[in-house]
């Protein structure tokens, strides 16, 4: 890809999805700050890499998303790292270690988005909206202009392959 169509594909990202990158790291985050701060990164990245962009291999947002994940995932492992050199001085009344739920929750979000990530684009939307945005099936069908039966048969192709997907992990 040149880079005058890199750029402008991280220009046309960065107006169509840089609110959804923000939501899912505010979500993940549990922090503005921080989420305001991991998007900005993301499009950085996604500046400095869109050249080896191929968009016979993935969608654009796709893409744009494992970035996201990728960046997120050295981010949570760099604040564990951190968290147990820092810990090396364990105090139990302190609370500032991940217990070990909240690492597996770590670990359960992380597996579970990138088998996401995986599916097409229609399904993956599918879920979204269904299971993180909590629509009805009909909301979904009226939204992506979808009929209702194809939105349940989306939903259940969908959800067989997560759960082929995670359970192989």
């Amino acid at each position: 890809m040149e880079k005058l169509e890199s750029k402008k594909l991280v220009e046309r990202l960065y107006h169509t999805e840089r609110q959804k990158v923000f939501g899912f790291l505010c979500k993940k985050l549990n922090s503005r700050e921080e989420a305001e701060d991991m998007t900005s990164n993301v499009f950085l990245e996604a500046a400095r890499s869109a050249e080896s962009f191929d968009p016979s291999k993935s969608a654009e947002s796709t893409w744009l998303f494992s970035i996201c994940r990728n960046l997120l995932n050295r981010h949570l492992r760099d604040l564990y790292t951190h968290k147990r050199i820092h810990d090396a001085n364990f105090n139990p009344s302190e609370e500032e270690t991940f217990s070990a739920d909240e690492i597996d929750g770590f670990i359960q979000r992380d597996c579970l988005f990138e088998a996401l990530s995986t599916l097409p684009e229609t399904q993956r939307n599918i879920i979204i909206l269904r299971y993180y945005k909590g629509l009805s099936p009909s909301e979904i069908a009226e939204r992506l202009a979808l009929s209702y039966s194809n939105v349940c048969v989306q939903t259940n192709r969908a959800l067989a392959k997560l759960r082929e997907l995670l359970q192989s992990r």
